[in-house]
């Protein structure tokens, strides 16, 4: 497979897939020194300092949510990276469908946060998340048949 010239619909796919797994990992990471500093953190636009007034415990209780949600992102983006850049590049029908799998259904059941909480802030990433994986399973699709 590795002399075979890989069609251009792949190469875009693959590219796409590790793009967008390097941006997942950067802002998992980014969250997580967020959580772990508390440099910027505030919950509906109230401070840490006004959560704690209401109970002492319920910031770090927040920062915790975040860095395990941090954890997610990086540990989700370097799966992509991975995937995307061995099996997936190298036509392995199970990598597509995992892929379709892991990110697709995730991102649909994050997304059910608008009907669900009626809470947006959250749903843009991975509404994008979704886009770019249609966009890339989708040229890709005749690639892996």
């Amino acid at each position: 497979m590795e002399t075979q010239k890989r069609p251009v619909t792949l190469v875009i796919a693959w590219v796409l897939l590790l793009i967008m797994g390097l941006l997942m990992t950067l802002g998992g990471l980014g969250s997580m020194y967020v959580a772990y500093s508390g440099i910027g953190e505030s919950l509906a636009g109230v401070s840490s300092q006004k959560l704690a007034e209401l109970s002492p415990g319920l910031p770090t209780e927040i920062k915790a949510r975040r860095a395990t949600a941090a954890f997610y992102a990086t540990s989700c983006g370097l799966f992509v990276i991975w995937i995307s850049t061995a099996a997936f590049r190298n036509r392995q029908k199970w990598a597509w469908f995992a892929l379709l799998c892991s990110l697709g259904i995730g991102a649909v059941l994050s997304i059910l946060r608008i009907p669900l909480l009626d809470h947006r802030a959250g749903a843009e990433p991975a509404g994008l998340i979704l886009i770019v994986l249609i966009i890339a399973l989708g040229i890709s699709y005749k690639d892996f048949r």
